[in-house]
């Protein structure tokens, strides 16, 4: 008997753990249908409820990883109960199901050998903590962390918003993996806007500093798309944006780690602690500039201001956005602005963007010979570290500069702050501009 289908399908499985396979043992045929009802209401973890058979000689039989046994009144057999599970599912974990919400009852079971108990009659959101708990310890040792990517710009405008969902989507194409979006612009809240979403809930549910944040409150407040990205949106009202704590960001950030394998953050071009803290638990920082004076200042300012936070473990490059070859804004010229390389390039195609805003969908569909496109699948495959095909000629050139621009990473002349006490970079001239 599977409960799986109780579930939200269009989940999939992503952003959740595995399925957990379920026994159920005991006489009392009343117990069994109420814990059995109690599993099919629950959401999370996700059940899948098998026999324990005793013999998990049948490689076609799923052995259960959590054996739920009913104790009966008599507390002189239990540790023989549980003694007998364990020899028919020694790799797993034993619930027990008590009556009566008696302290002593609860010591004896655990004593027997239980893992955990949970009380009759059975309440689902008691019994759904139990097994959250169950299976994250059994899983702790395969537990993986998540690649997280912040992608910021102190200038509005640069389309910060747009790459970070254009990402999303490649990210989810190319690896099959569970991608997550945080919408830290929170007074814009575009990313819900840009998916054409309408959350329920929002982060500001998670705000309350008197509850810890665990994964059955973190996934109430999730959305999906039918992409298979997820969304922790940005709250609905402008004024909720302020009750955001760096507490907040840091908790939901742990969290959000352990059950999705890549996580981009959409930092917005408002600046606060809470963006820092979710900085110092990044792996990649992407500041996004474009082709202009008013997006290369800020520039400037933002490194001064990276360089004060020695974030040292926190790498940061340089996407140059709506790159246009003609532009009198060279690229050489804001990389000597910056005295930073330019990691890497999307190319200006106006047409496929709005097209991807009016659709919401991947550019892969949308514009699959486009530039940008190309570029994109490409930043994607490097943040995450996933090997790609052999590309065309014309992707050689991007590949190539990003090589280039890693290489240059440890000159002085072109990264300033990658270690203390080295001397800021010299604010350009008008000419270089």
């Amino acid at each position: 008997m599977s409960l799986e289908a109780n579930h939200d399908t269009e989940r999939g499985g992503r952003g959740r753990a595995a399925v957990a396979t379920i026994a159920l043992i005991g006489d009392d045929a009343a117990a069994y249908s109420e814990i059995l009802a109690a599993l099919a209401q629950i959401p999370e973890p996700l059940v899948e409820v098998v026999e324990l058979t005793g013999d998990n000689g049948d490689a076609r039989k799923r052995p259960p990883e959590i054996v739920i046994v009913t104790l009966g009144d008599d507390e002189e057999t239990w540790a023989l109960q549980i003694q007998e599970i364990r020899q028919g599912a020694p790799r797993g974990a034993v619930l027990g199901a008590i009556s009566g919400q008696s302290g002593g009852k609860v010591r004896q079971a655990l004593r027997a050998g239980a893992d955990d108990i949970f009380f009759l009659p059975v309440e689902p959101n008691d019994l759904s903590r139990c097994l959250v708990r169950v299976c994250e310890t059994l899983h702790g040792g395969r537990a993986h962390r998540a690649t997280i990517c912040s992608i910021a710009s102190v200038a509005g405008g640069v389309g910060v918003s747009s790459l970070a969902l254009a990402l999303g989507f490649a990210l989810t194409r190319q690896n099959a993996e569970r991608v997550a979006l945080i919408d830290l612009g929170l007074q814009c809240g575009t990313l819900a806007a840009m998916l054409d979403l309408t959350p329920q809930f929002t982060i500001s549910e998670l705000v309350d500093p008197t509850s810890t944040i665990d994964s059955l409150r973190l996934e109430s407040s999730l959305v999906a798309h039918k992409s298979g990205l997820y969304l922790l949106a940005a709250p609905k009202r402008i004024e909720e944006s302020e009750m955001v704590s760096v507490s907040t960001v840091a908790a939901v950030l742990e969290v959000m780690r352990e059950l999705f394998d890549f996580i981009l953050i959409d930092c917005g071009h408002h600046l606060n602690e809470a963006l820092i803290a979710a900085w110092e638990q990044s792996t990649q920082l992407l500041y996004v500039v474009e082709q202009s004076v008013s997006s290369v200042r800020p520039a400037q300012r933002f490194l001064e201001m990276f360089e004060r936070l020695q974030l040292t473990e926190l790498d940061l490059q340089f996407v140059l956005n709506r790159y246009d070859p003609a532009s009198p804004f060279a690229e050489e010229k804001i990389a000597t602005a910056l005295r930073r390389p330019i990691a890497a390039r999307v190319p200006r195609d106006d047409a496929a963007f709005l097209q991807f805003q009016l659709e919401c969908a991947d550019l892969a569909r949308l514009a699959p010979k486009s530039p940008c496109r190309l570029a994109i699948d490409e930043l994607a495959a490097y943040l995450s570290g996933v090997e790609r095909a052999p590309v065309t000629a014309a992707a050689q050139s991007f590949l190539a500069r990003m090589r280039v621009a890693l290489k240059r990473r440890g000159a002085s002349l072109l990264n300033p702050i990658s270690g203390r006490g080295l001397r800021r970079a010299a604010k350009p001239s008008a000419a270089d501009l």
